[in-house]
């Protein structure tokens, strides 16, 4: 399942988590000033990822021969991004969420948001580093170290695991059960709002003015594709699959808070 690669990033992984927790814990650096400098991590992790993974292609058109339907190349090319690069994941959500805390100024809210940055960043950096999505792109150890791709990758998800460890541990927020709810409705709406994502990035195709079907789609939040392994062929099958995935997120969320509850700071 782990390539020696995969392997050797989640070691260096974790060991620039406890690092940059450490260094952070021992300067005793301010929450807010914490989450700026994240943010500008991010944000150089973000366009780091956009000159990695975008590539120039031709400009082909849909044209007929011997009965079947073939592409040419129109002589123009132009750069393009594949939608499953595109920032709306949950964990590259966080440069907004970031973004939020810094320059909203009702301490309500930034309560609110602060909370959605530990649990969230926290599941998403740890999800991302164990089960990466980048892991099957590289065929040899040495071409998975020497990937400008995979170490922004690694760099961008430690650093969320570091964050959501200084908030925890930082007692600026006394963080309640209260601030635990809302973390659940925002997630859930963009939950909600990753329905409509996935459908607006995914390409269908028409028969007669009928959709017989998709030729390619993107799969924002595993709403629409599950890498459970659970067939999904009707509705019926599907509406099973999120209900076995909204129940396993709200798990994950609750057992996020936990070491909060045992030391009394989840009331």
């Amino acid at each position: 399942m782990y390539s020696p690669g995969h392997i050797i990033f989640i070691i260096i992984s974790l060991i620039m988590t406890a690092l940059t927790v450490f260094v952070c814990k021992r300067n005793k650096w301010h929450l807010d000033s914490i989450v700026k400098v994240c943010f500008f991590v991010a944000v150089i992790c973000e366009v780091v990822k956009v000159f990695t993974v975008i590539d120039v292609w031709p400009i082909v058109q849909a044209t007929v021969e011997n009965g079947e339907q073939i592409y040419k190349e129109t002589g123009r090319y132009t750069p393009f991004i594949e939608y499953s690069h595109l920032p709306f994941e949950l964990c590259s959500l966080q440069i907004l969420f970031m973004f939020l805390y810094l320059v909203i100024k009702d301490g309500v809210w930034k309560k609110r948001i602060i909370a959605l940055i530990y649990g969230t960043a926290f599941m998403g950096g740890l999800l991302a580093i164990f089960v990466s999505s980048i892991a099957r792109d590289f065929n040899t150890a040495k071409e998975y170290l020497t990937s400008v791709r995979a170490w922004e990758f690694y760099i961008y998800h430690s650093m969320l695991a570091s964050l959501a460890i200084l908030i925890a541990t930082d007692g600026k927020y006394i963080l309640k059960l209260k601030e635990f709810s809302w973390t659940c409705i925002m997630l859930l709406i963009i939950d909600v709002f990753s329905f409509y994502m996935n459908s607006i990035m995914s390409i269908p195709v028409y028969k007669d003015g009928k959709l017989i079907g998709l030729s390619s789609s993107v799969n924002y939040f595993s709403s629409f594709d599950n890498p459970l392994g659970i067939p999904m062929v009707n509705k019926g099958q599907y509406l099973i699959y999120l209900e076995i995935r909204l129940l396993i997120g709200f798990i994950l969320i609750t057992l996020i808070y936990l070491p909060l509850l045992k030391n009394k700071r989840l009331k």
